[in-house]
Formats: C-alpha cells, structure tokens, sequence
C-alpha cells in the first residue's frame, strides 16, 4: 500500500513537473476582464488601475477584451483574517462556459486559478506588485500552452 501511494505521487507531481498549473489556458483568444473589490478598505480607484494592468498584458498577449464575452479573467480581492491576522486575498481565475458532454448540458467552470494571501505592508504597492505578480504568471504559463 505504501508503494501504491508512493507511485501514485511520482505519478501527478511528474506529469505537472512541466505545467505551471494544472490548467491548460490553450486556445484563448478573448475574454471579459473583471475586477472585483469585495472590501471598503481599498479605494474605488484601484478597479480601473487593475482593469487597466489586466488590459495591457492581453494586449501584450494577444489577446482581445474590447469585447463582451462569456469566458471572464477575474481579478478577486478581498481581506481575510488569518489567526488575530488581517491579510489581503488575491484570486485570478477565468470563468467560462464549458459543455459537459455526459449530460449534453453547458455549465460555468473556473478554467484557470492562481492566487495568493498575504498581509498588507503598505497597501498601494503592496496591491499592485501583487496583482502584477499574478498576471504575469498567468502570461508566462499562457505563452506556455500556445506556443
């Protein structure tokens, strides 16, 4: 049983070994970009500074958002406590329509997640970094999966 698990484990950590995530985010061509900011602590101001960061790396990618789509790429911010900690939590993922081929019915699927929690230092560039951070491991592994 202890081999079983031990090959089991080599298994899934080799077939990620290549993988940023275990996503694949081949075949994006366009996506709705959101910002969510779901605490009062955090200026208003930021949702057009992070739609405007999550704009340029599309763009940098190739990748349309001029449009309305049914796959959204969503920025989640929010604070959470951990222990007597405040920290701040950051999610981006892409949401989209998938069709599930058993029940020939369409569901929405979270496609791709990464994320992060962490306590704030300073707010601004604490933000910011972070939400740069994300994106650009989300570019990296995008670049990966359409070469």
């Amino acid at each position: 049983m202890k081999t079983f698990k031990l090959l089991l484990l080599l298994l899934l950590s080799t077939s990620f070994l290549h993988a940023q995530t275990p996503f694949d985010l081949s075949g994006i061509k366009s996506y709705y970009p959101v910002v969510e900011i779901n605490t009062d602590k955090i200026d208003k101001k930021y949702k057009q500074i992070l739609l405007d960061m999550i704009a340029k790396k599309s763009a940098e990618l190739g990748i349309g958002t001029k449009n309305f789509s049914s796959r959204s790429l969503a920025l989640l911010i929010s604070f959470t406590s951990v222990g007597d900690t405040v920290a701040l939590k950051m999610e981006l993922l892409i949401g989209e329509p998938a069709l599930r081929m058993d029940a020939k019915e369409e569901v929405f699927v979270i496609s791709y997640l990464s994320g992060r929690t962490f306590v704030v230092e300073n707010l601004e560039s604490d933000l910011l970094d972070n939400a740069e951070e994300l994106l650009e491991k989300f570019a990296v592994q995008y670049k990966e999966d359409n070469l």
